[in-house]
């Protein structure tokens, strides 16, 4: 070969993207080169936008994140830092000279760094003994607020000479020691000097909410003489639903509610000028419903709901437009995710992004909108509109990789329960698939419930498995069951006081339609679900019968054990989902009828249990149950303990491991007999049969 053909060939291999070579269906090891893309925030002259890349290290184990900046007219990123463990939260200084962020070097906990330019060395701001939580600049860019843990109640001499009980309250089952609420400090970037501003048995929100919105920094009014934040009446990580949206006084450190309501407010942020604040609180009946925009002031109590006539659940991601004259927020819509704009009155509008689902959402001075996006044949990407009526324009390619790979073509389809509940979910057609052939189907059930499933790349707990299962030549239908955000205030508030029998009447209905079509090979089906996904598997696995395998991950099967053991709200959410306590005369008895377990004698289908061994949200004890219900009685199960996890697997290894261990459970199942493959030990039953229920007592 001469040198000519040589630099011919050398330069084609350069143009041409790495995915292009790769022909076919995608694989599970092929999504190790997955690039995700978080925390777009844009410059305060809006040229630049700062955004965390967050790459899979199988080697060590861990996950590389790097800040970054890009120019708003393009071109190629800038790396700022890179190799700080836990880095997360850009912000840049109000001059737009720095970036600030929270990360951790050695063993040393989170702390504020700032940088000022591409690989500078990193300045370490604060020097908080327990950590950094949250943080925000003051406008005038002269102090920091941030969030950190109070000290520990116990003492060194304590711990010595072991003093260390403690009382527990609304805490879950794993806990420790007793806990401490957190509170917001001042950082003058002046002195380098810190005070506290909060104090008190009372805590800045720090763990999960039970229903939706989230942990928040602290907002700044414009004039920096205010601060709002969630404030947690107790410090006990299952109470986050006893939260209030509070101001503090900067100068006087005086804290006031500013609303009449008792619980469920969340994530609370000033408009840009003058002192309108936006938060969060359930539009009604009750917190088991849509999440709603309200707009307040520091003198105007509960405000008004800005996004009633939205009939959508805005999730924690909004921002207020330049001017405060609106806001944009994102929210589950059919099986995609949409950006809508919320003038402060009128009904809101969903924004033209094509077939992208954004996840990440930024708004600039200027009026410039950055968020990630992806779809279900496209990777995330970091995308601008220059207007809000402008189409999006794609600023990365960090995921070209996966150009190469063939994705199976993905539907949203439509149906009515018997007692009429109209419900959507996503259909994908098997890779090789022909018209008319019947196939296997893997019907997964996401979690929350209130959540739904969307056309996301690799985002939500069914990750990879869509395309995977695919890939083998299976059917996968993921219905969004009554109780799912995704189609109304009426369907999310239909699933209360019903958390088994309306949603099991909404997928089996589901199914009857796949089977109607002539698509389903009615013998081999399988019920996949993770969270309240994997309390439907177990539900459904325990009603019927013709489940040819199941795979139950970090299943809630025990509702009382839900409201005693676990933490990040979930006593809250089953106590004000099922309408009462364990100990309610109104309620107790759903406790028992509602649960799995208390069918799990009837079940018969092949399962695998998975269930991380630091959950807290729904405690491996439950898992424990199912398992020994299932063996104790000879039906094939597995049971998969993930050391450390919480509610998913947390590290890439474990991740792909987790997914691994679904993937060939599922297959073993559901592909044609063939030479060392494991068969089913249960025998499907006729198709005429799909849907019949095992007769059970009423408990009602």
């Amino acid at each position: 070969m001469n040198r000519y053909r040589i630099r011919v060939l050398t330069a084609f291999l350069v143009l041409v993207a790495p995915g292009a070579w790769a022909a076919g269906p995608i694989d599970l090891r092929a999504y190790r080169q997955l690039v995700n893309l978080t925390s777009p925030q844009f410059s305060p002259d809006g040229r630049q936008i700062a955004f965390l890349t967050r790459r899979a290290d199988f080697v060590h184990n861990r996950y590389d994140v790097t800040l970054r900046v890009i120019s708003t007219t393009g071109g190629p990123s800038t790396v700022w830092v890179r190799g700080m463990r836990n880095l997360r939260m850009p912000r840049w200084s109000p001059d737009g000279h720095r970036i600030a962020f929270i990360a951790e070097v050695g063993r040393q906990k989170p702390q504020i760094f700032d940088v000022a330019f591409a690989y500078a060395t990193p300045h370490c701001l604060t020097d908080a003994p327990n950590g950094v939580q949250q943080f925000a600049w003051n406008p005038d860019g002269r102090t920091i607020a941030y969030v950190t843990p109070d000290h520990p109640v116990l003492t060194a001499k304590d711990r010595r000479t072991d003093h260390d009980l403690f009382t527990i309250h609304d805490d879950d089952y794993q806990i420790t020691h007793a806990p401490v609420p957190s509170q917001i400090w001042l950082l003058s970037l002046a002195t380098g000097k810190a005070r506290q501003l909060t104090f008190g048995s009372t805590s800045v929100l720090e763990n999960p909410p039970p229903f939706a919105g989230s942990i928040s920094a602290p907002s700044w009014s414009a004039n920096g003489r205010w601060l709002v934040y969630t404030r947690q009446a107790d410090d006990d990580d299952a109470d986050t639903d006893r939260t209030t949206i509070v101001a503090v006084n900067v100068a006087t450190g005086k804290v006031h509610r500013l609303t009449g309501h008792l619980s469920y407010e969340y994530t609370p942020a000033f408009a840009p000028r003058g002192h309108a604040i936006a938060y969060l609180y359930p539009h009604g009946p009750g917190p088991v419903s849509d999440m709603d925009v309200f707009v307040t002031s520091l003198t105007a109590g509960n405000g008004r709901d800005v996004s009633a006539d939205l009939d959508r659940d805005v999730s924690t991601t909004y921002a207020w437009l330049p001017g405060g004259q609106g806001l944009l927020a994102l929210a589950n819509n059919h099986v995609g995710t949409r950006i809508y704009l919320q003038p402060l009155r009128g009904t809101g509008r969903a924004l033209a992004l094509g077939h992208l689902n954004p996840t990440h959402l930024a708004v600039s001075a200027q009026g410039l909108v950055a968020f990630v996006a992806d779809n279900a044949t496209q990777p995330p990407e970091l995308y601008l509109l220059r207007t809000l009526d402008s189409r999006p324009v794609a600023l990365t390619d960090f995921n070209r990789y996966f150009a190469g790979f063939t994705y199976p073509r993905s539907v949203e389809v439509t149906w009515r329960a018997p007692d009429g509940q109209i419900n959507d979910g996503i259909l994908t057609y098997p890779d090789d698939y022909h018209p008319g052939r019947p196939y296997p189907l893997v019907v997964y059930s996401h979690g929350g419930p209130e959540a739904a499933s969307t056309e996301f790349f690799d985002a939500g707990e069914i990750g990879p498995l869509r395309d995977l299962f695919a890939a083998h030549g299976f059917l996968v239908f993921e219905p969004n069951y009554r109780g799912s955000d995704n189609l109304g205030n009426a369907h999310e508030h239909a699933i209360y006081r019903d958390p088994g029998v309306g949603p099991d009447r909404d997928v089996i209905s589901g199914i009857h339609l796949l089977e109607k079509r002539g698509l389903v090979d009615p013998s081999r089906i399988a019920a996949v679900g993770h969270s309240y996904g994997g309390y439907m598997t177990a539900w459904l696995i325990a009603h019927q019968h013709f489940w040819r395998c199941a795979v139950v991950a970090d299943g809630a099967v025990d509702w009382t054990e839900e409201y005693e053991l676990s933490g990040d709200g979930n006593l809250a959410w089953v106590r004000d989902s099922l309408g009462g306590s364990p100990w309610d005369p109104r309620s107790a008895a759903l406790y028992v009828s509602g649960s799995p377990i208390t069918y799990a004698g009837q079940i018969t289908t092949p399962t695998l249990i998975l269930s991380g061994t630091s959950d807290i949200t729904v405690p491996i004890t439950e898992s424990f149950a199912l398992y020994h219900a299932l063996a104790s009685r000879h039906v094939p199960v597995k049971f998969i303990g993930i050391p450390g996890a919480y509610h998913m697997p947390q590290d890439p290894v474990q991740l792909e491991l987790y997914y691994r261990a679904i993937e060939r459970w599922v297959v073993a199942y559901l592909q044609l007999p063939q030479r060392g493959v494991a068969q089913p030990e249960a025998r499907p039953l006729a198709p005429s049969r799909i849907g019949q229920r095992v007769r059970l007592p009423v408990l009602f």
